[in-house]
This record gives C-alpha cells, sequence and structure tokens, in this order.
C-alpha cells in the first residue's frame, strides 16, 4: 500500500514538472513576442504591451490554477541566473514571470510587475486587464495605486484599532513615580488628556527629566500615541512570529496548493522555496 503511494505521488510530482516545463516555453514564446516588440514596434504601442502583459498574466494565472507555481519560478529563476540575472528571493513570483519575459531592469520590471500586482489585488480577470490598465490612466497610474500595498494598509488599520488600546490603558495605568518639577505648568488644549516631559536617557532604563511641555496639542497626542501603538503591535508579531515559526513550512505547502492567483502575486520565492 505504501509502495503504491509513493508510486502515484512520484507520478503526481512528475506529472507537475510536465506542466512547469510547459508553462516556461510558454514564456519562453511569450519573451520572444517581447523581443520582437522592442526591435519593430518603434512606437511602442501602448495597445502592444498591455497585450504582452495580458499573455504574462494570462500565463501566471494557469500556473497557480495548474498547481506548478512553485516550479514554474524555480526554473524561471535558474534561467534568469544563466543569463546574469539575479534575483532576490524576497522577490515576489510575479515579479519573476514579468523579469524572465521582459528581461528587462530591475526599474522597468517592477513597474510592469506592479501594475499586475495592483490587478491581482483587485481579482481582475487576464481577459479584461486592458480595460483595467486604461482604465487606470495607463502602467504609471497602476503602478501608484499598487505602491499602497495591502500589508501597508491593514498595518494601518491596526494601529488605528491599537491606539485606541493604547489610550485607554495609558489612562488606567499606575504611575511608576510621582515627581515634581519646579515651575512646570501645562495648558491641555484641544481635549488632550497627558503631558509632556523632555528627558535624556542616561541608559540602563534611567532617564533624567529636564523640563516639562508647556502646551500639549492634539497633534502631539496622536503622534504619542500612534508610536505606542506601532510598538504594541511591534511586540505581538514577534510573539505571534516565535510561536508560529515551527508551523510555518506546513502551512505555507497547504497554501500553495489551494491559493488563488491574488495571493500567489505576492507570495516571495524564499516563501514558495519553503512549501
Amino acid at each position: 500500500m505504501g509502495k503504491s503511494t509513493a508510486t502515484q505521488a512520484e507520478q503526481v510530482s512528475s506529472e507537475t514538472k510536465l506542466t512547469a516545463v510547459k508553462v516556461v516555453d510558454a514564456a519562453n514564446k511569450l519573451s520572444g513576442m517581447r523581443e520582437q516588440f522592442e526591435k519593430q514596434e518603434l512606437a511602442r504601442s501602448n495597445k502592444a504591451l498591455y497585450g504582452i502583459l495580458t499573455n504574462v498574466y494570462e500565463l501566471f494565472c494557469k500556473a497557480v490554477k495548474d498547481g506548478c507555481i512553485k516550479e514554474s519560478v524555480t526554473e524561471m529563476r535558474k534561467q534568469l541566473k544563466l543569463r546574469g540575472i539575479k534575483v532576490q528571493v524576497n522577490s515576489p513570483a510575479l515579479t519573476v514571470f514579468v523579469r524572465y519575459i521582459f528581461n528587462s531592469d530591475r526599474k522597468r520590471a517592477y513597474n510592469y510587475a506592479s501594475t499586475l500586482m495592483a490587478a491581482a489585488q483587485a481579482e481582475v480577470k487576464p481577459e479584461h486587464l486592458i480595460t483595467f490598465i486604461e482604465g487606470k490612466n495607463g502602467v504609471e497610474e497602476c503602478k501608484k495605486e499598487y505602491k499602497m500595498k495591502e500589508a501597508t494598509k491593514l498595518r494601518q488599520d491596526a494601529i488605528k484599532t491599537a491606539s485606541i488600546e493604547v489610550l485607554d490603558a495609558i489612562n488606567n495605568m499606575p504611575a511608576a513615580e510621582r515627581i515634581s518639577l519646579p515651575n512646570a505648568s501645562v495648558d491641555l488644549s484641544d481635549g488632550t488628556q497627558f503631558a509632556f516631559i523632555v528627558a535624556r536617557c542616561v541608559g540602563n532604563g534611567e532617564f533624567d527629566l529636564l523640563k516639562v511641555i508647556p502646551k500639549t496639542s492634539k497633534a502631539m497626542q496622536s503622534a504619542a500615541v500612534k508610536e505606542l501603538a506601532k510598538d504594541f503591535i511591534d511586540c505581538a508579531e514577534k510573539a505571534a512570529k516565535a510561536s508560529l515559526d515551527a508551523s510555518v513550512k506546513d502551512a505555507t505547502e497547504r497554501a500553495v496548493k489551494t491559493m488563488s492567483a491574488k495571493e500567489a502575486a505576492s507570495m516571495t520565492i524564499a516563501e514558495l522555496e519553503i512549501a
């Protein structure tokens, strides 16, 4: 029974590799189209460019659907290395497709990949990519839209939520110590609740308290609370990472088998390699 299962697994692996070979062959053909485009299309027609980008995006989505994205990226990266093009392991999988087919410098590849990333995040189907790009007024505007990554948006939302929790926590926090500074007075304007003291760091967790800032503005309080919220999130993320490291490989492997093009687009080479 075990031998039969192993044989079946080998057959599945062989079929996956064969599918990956087909993906790379198709990528080679698209690369040829790219060369023809660059040599013959003197005007560099946007329509022609968008057409090639559509084919790249379609091929990427197909590799994800066929379950051979990891193998395809591995082979493309190997071929890029032979061309003298180094691709960092933190590069998204979709960027590898773009660099392979366009054989371009990092900046140009980034612009095209960001366009496709924006489409993937918006869950645009390949057949609607040209309409999507034109609707955003071109590659440059698509790139700007992607610049605010989904992870960044999520973090900003997390900071807003954490800021409310932090404000509540410091309102109810017991004082480490109560001190008196001579000639100190504070104007708490605009509904602010806290005063700020300039302190000199002397090391070992000790500070010299120097001067009370005479007026607290809403902007000052918001900035301080935001920094406390960021620290709160960073500490929570470090704790979560420490407890989850052991299960990352297994979770990533499962994700690769079931992910969508949207998820795969931002998955890095490093994440694919451990799957």
